[in-house]
């Protein structure tokens, strides 16, 4: 009896430990079972982007938790569309549709939005900016606020696409520029993020930003209105604010269907939702 007793326990513990070792196997084959139906998107480019970009894909997960969207940090839109083309990333967001080189390389535009490229200040008060009067803001080494207060000038990167795109709308610029440059100690932002934390603990900023990442990054800064118009989906919409900014969301042409998901977010019902809230409108 003894011994069939013992014999029944030997054969119980066995299969105990055989079970037990079983469970890592299982656990391990669920993972990597779940890491294989994982399709994560990478998405890189200009700063501006990046929180619409989390946030569509905060939004993405909750009904396909399977697409991963993985930000990476500023990279600018040369260096977004560079690594697209290196396939170092899924999506690149750029301040300008594919070219045809581009496109002829095999790189698309899935999607575009227009934003507001906005002056904007670290002051609680909100100013009018007159166009005319942008030349002297740069050109002076004590420049003032429409109320006489001093006013703390910060520059973008000459290799960013701010400068160009206004020296473009405002000739007169090109000029109060270069003085600017010339002048020491005033910052200049090499990233969009570097700019805002510039303006933001900058007193009497005044800085060039987009209406898009100010209300993406809720960044403690005030927008400014040009010629009597603030920055806003509606003025960007009807053509009245005067300076629009195009930016787009380019992609690979044999794109996964998750990356193209992703790419096109914007243009849903959803999508456009979010896009207003953050001060931009999906371009038609």
């Amino acid at each position: 009896m003894f011994i069939l007793n013992f014999n029944r326990l030997q054969i119980t513990l066995t299969a105990i430990l055989l079970l037990a070792a079983a469970m890592p196997s299982h656990a391990a084959d669920a993972r990597r079972a779940e890491a294989a139906q994982t399709m994560p998107v990478r998405v890189g480019g200009t700063g501006m982007g990046l929180a619409l970009m989390r946030a569509v894909g905060d939004q993405i997960e909750r009904t396909a938790p399977e697409i991963q969207v993985q930000i990476l940090p500023s990279l600018g839109t040369a260096g977004g569309i560079n690594a697209l083309a290196a396939k170092a990333i899924d999506v690149a967001i750029a301040t300008r549709p594919a070219s045809p080189d581009e496109t002829s390389g095999g790189i698309e535009t899935a999607a575009c939005l227009n934003t507001a490229l906005i002056f904007a200040t670290s002051r609680s008060e909100s100013f009018d900016i007159k166009t005319i009067d942008l030349p002297a803001l740069y050109r002076e080494a004590n420049p003032k606020f429409p109320d006489g207060r001093p006013l703390k000038v910060i520059l973008r990167s000459r290799t960013g696409s701010e400068v160009p795109y206004l020296i473009k709308r405002f000739p007169a610029l090109e000029e109060a520029f270069v003085a600017a440059y010339r002048r020491t100690g005033i910052p200049v932002g090499s990233t969009d993020q570097e700019n805002a934390v510039l303006a933001q603990r900058t007193a009497d900023s005044f800085a060039i930003t987009t209406l898009l990442q100010v209300r993406a990054e809720k960044l403690n800064l005030t927008p400014l209105s040009l010629d009597g118009v603030m920055p806003a989906p509606q003025t960007i919409a009807d053509g009245s604010y005067p300076m629009p900014l195009k930016v787009c969301l380019l992609v690979a042409r044999d794109a996964t269907p998750a990356v193209r998901r992703t790419a096109t977010y914007i243009a849903t019902p959803a999508g456009r939702r979010l896009v207003r809230a953050f001060g931009a409108e999906v371009a038609p």
